[in-house]
């Protein structure tokens, strides 16, 4: 059996930055992205009280792994406190959201199909403050919506 990787993946091997993002106190280093890649593979740093509010991603499953520092991560309607060590997976369709606690946090985000490395560059590119009208309409073409703030405890 061949199996050829196809024409336009990106190449096996070791991962290095090719983009990066900023917004909500996220900065975001893009290790594997765009149309052709198989999924999204983002190291994020989240300034403290800062990060992803409460939203869903309708076609993205998520897969979170906490390397520095410590999290409130939402999950539905659970709060929960994670650190350095810890791994999370949000399915597509349920809401969650997060914030750093104490101090700057790191993480490694997985997100299969690819995409969400497009929507943080496309939420990067809006002027701040962020009007809402082109907030929604970055949410919409990539299958996000927005359903609170960032979490606190």
């Amino acid at each position: 059996m061949d199996i050829t990787p196809h024409p336009a993946a990106p190449a096996s091997g070791v991962l290095s930055s090719h983009a990066t993002a900023r917004f909500s106190g996220i900065d975001a280093e893009i290790l594997l992205g765009a149309e052709a890649a198989p999924m999204t593979v983002m190291a994020m740093t989240v300034q403290p009280d800062q990060g992803a509010p409460a939203h869903i991603s309708f076609e993205e499953d998520k897969v979170f792994c906490i390397s520095d520092g410590r999290l409130l991560f939402l999950i539905g309607v659970q709060k929960i406190e994670v650190k350095a060590g810890d791994r999370l997976f949000v399915a597509k369709g349920v809401t969650h959201g997060f914030s750093a606690m104490g101090g700057v946090a790191r993480m490694m985000l997985v997100s299969t199909p690819a995409r969400h490395d497009r929507f943080f560059q496309a939420m990067d590119a809006l002027p701040v403050p962020h009007d809402l009208n082109d907030v929604q309409s970055v949410c919409e073409t990539f299958g996000q919506a927005i359903g609170g703030p960032v979490v606190t405890l």
